[in-house]
């Protein structure tokens, strides 16, 4: 008789611990962390009072809305109020002065300028260029500071119930009210400069046939001299204004990867530009010689600028003339792309209070790790241009929060400073996350996605490289990148910056059809490997393909964007689609632009 087998007894088995290390190898040296999870976590929560103040506006449950404005679709109804934040947001920064350093909390503005500021610091070189040489910015960096040691608290930021003094200090210095629902009722009309005459001219933010100032046809006509103005031309007497400042540079001059403040670089572009222009270096002139100079003609300076100075940077400088306002990013359209990865976050469940309740916050260890180790593919290789993952892409945004000390440690540990450029090619941006994928695998022997999409095959050499590199690292040193079940979903590639270039639209769409089919050439390579693993291994990874978000591929759903003189001034509005999200541009009467 055979002996009975012992009874089965189920062991409920705590999960392996997972621990942060406090130092990473970056490039040639051991640094200390730079961006903590508990500072992810207040970015999250920042994520999460945008993600709610954008479903309230998209609602029909604000009955202080203008009639015209509840009328709209709900995309077309965030546009538009966005371009009121981007207005407070001016009004705001142009208010700051010696007044806000008695106290900064009592400075902080509401939820929605703070949306605007969130979306400018995203931008960091334009950030810090900006705040340097433009004087109504100048003192924006002193309470930015003051953001970065609060980005862990949250609740300062966007609290519902601010100090009365806070209220107080700005409907006092914005002449708007705290409240952004009350404001966007209130602020229907914007003063801008006629380019031809000076005279001050009141533009409503709604007009006719879409003509208003946050509308995609924008056109004014002076109560002077008569004469239409439209956003081309306020854009360059924007830059008539800047170039005819003698202690002034152009934007996009002045920072360079490896230089903070390089006035000899800025000095000599804004010589040959003046020259080509036929300007001469004279305290007497004036925007208006300069407008009369260049025939009141955008597409004059971008002929100028295209023939004496590099393609490239006479493309920068151009892309910081969209319209009068003074700062060097066009803030709408920041704000909108980010509205992508912002709903992303939400769909993962990141920007809910209770997901990462757990004190050891794991899944946001794990973005932070690999963080550092995307950090150190930039360091490694400097001509590259690598493509983070969502959950990358959120420490990363949480690191640019930090403005200045962004840009001190990206040059300590990486050696250059680090652009976060948020209008990127969808080709170019699809090709450089495959060049990401395999130089994460060749550095750290490891899949730099675990979230379900096809990777990038791997060559024999690659294959080889691999194993070899794998003698040099410790158990820990692989199991700190390695995701845990919930952070799998953000390992997705974040493509909220991904944009469309209508003015190559055959190009695009053959270059995304490639795209397609490489991706289903991959997939079909995957399930011919499947079919000689092993059972055991192939359910594995059913199952961790199972435990993902269901989700489209990334670099299909990117913002179209025109490309030209002081660019076609269009607003997008953001669609949702899954996990990813299509970025469609339409006119205020509801054609496509």
């Amino acid at each position: 008789m055979s002996e009975i087998p012992p009874p089965y007894t189920h062991v409920e088995a705590s999960p392996p611990q997972y621990t942060l290390p406090e130092t990473f190898n970056i490039g040639h040296s051991r640094v200390g962390m730079l961006i903590r999870p508990q500072q992810l976590r207040g970015h999250l929560s920042m994520l999460h009072a945008f993600h709610n103040l954008r479903l309230v506006v998209e609602s029909d449950f604000v009955p202080r809305f203008p009639i015209d404005v509840r009328a709209m679709e709900p995309e077309k109804r965030w546009g538009w109020f966005v371009n009121i934040a981007v207005e407070r947001f001016e009004r705001w920064c142009r208010s700051l002065g010696t007044w806000c350093s008695v106290n900064l909390e009592l400075a902080l503005p509401p939820i929605d300028v703070l949306m605007v500021w969130h979306a400018y610091l995203l931008n960091p070189i334009w950030y810090a260029e900006d705040t340097e040489r433009i004087v109504a910015l100048s003192y924006l960096p002193v309470i930015t500071q003051y953001l970065a040691a609060n980005i862990g608290s949250p609740h300062l930021l966007t609290t519902d119930s601010p100090h009365p003094d806070r209220v107080h200090n700005w409907e006092h210095h914005t002449n708007t009210p705290y409240d952004p629902f009350d404001a966007a009722a209130v602020v229907s009309y914007k003063e801008i400069q006629c380019p031809r005459c000076s005279h001050r001219v009141v533009v409503p933010f709604l007009g006719e046939n879409g003509t208003g100032y946050a509308q995609s046809n924008f056109a004014a006509s002076c109560t002077s001299c008569l004469q239409m103005i439209k956003k081309d031309l306020l854009s360059l007497h924007k830059f008539a204004n800047d170039i005819v400042r003698i202690a002034g540079f152009l934007p996009g001059t002045l920072h360079t990867p490896y230089e903070q403040h390089d006035t000899g670089r800025a000095t000599l572009i804004k010589k040959r530009v003046m020259a080509a222009a036929r300007l001469p270096v004279s305290n007497a002139l004036t925007a208006q010689d300069v407008m009369t100079k260049l025939k009141f003609n955008p597409t004059l300076l971008t002929g100028i600028l295209n023939l004496q100075i590099q393609r490239r940077i006479g493309k920068r400088i151009l892309s910081a003339y969209t319209d009068d306002r003074p700062f060097s990013v066009e803030l709408v359209g920041a704000v909108l792309r980010q509205a992508s990865f912002v709903r992303k976050m939400a769909d993962l469940g990141w920007t809910d209070p209770d997901f990462f309740a757990d004190e050891e916050m794991v899944v946001l260890q794990h973005s932070v790790a690999r963080y550092h180790a995307f950090l150190g593919l930039m360091a490694d290789a400097p001509g590259s241009f690598f493509v983070p993952t969502l959950d990358i892409d959120l420490a990363w945004h949480t690191h640019q929060l930090r403005a200045s000390y962004y840009h001190t440690e990206c040059k300590r540990v990486v050696g250059r400073y680090i652009d976060h450029d948020d209008k990127v090619d969808e080709d170019h941006l699809a090709t450089a996350f495959d060049v990401t994928c395999r130089a994460w695998t060749d550095r750290y022997g490891l899949p730099y996605t675990y979230c379900g999409c096809p990777l990038p095959g791997t060559t024999l050499g690659q294959r080889l490289r691999n194993a070899l590199s794998l003698h040099h690292r410790t158990a820990n040193e692989l199991d700190v990148l390695r995701p845990p079940p919930d952070a799998a979903a953000g390992t997705h590639a974040s493509d909220h910056n991904a944009v469309y270039l209508m003015h190559n639209r055959k190009g695009s769409e053959r270059a995304r059809e490639r795209r397609r089919q490489k991706a289903e050439r991959r997939r079909r390579r995957e399930a011919l490997d499947a079919k000689g693993k092993d059972k055991e291994r192939t359910a594995v990874s059913r199952y961790n393909r199972s435990q993902t978000q269901a989700h489209e591929l990334a670099f299909f759903y990117p913002v179209p964007i025109w490309i030209g003189v002081a660019s076609c001034v269009t607003v997008p509005f953001v669609v949702g689609n899954g996990a990813c999200a299509t970025v469609r541009i339409f006119s205020w009467r509801g054609e496509a632009c």
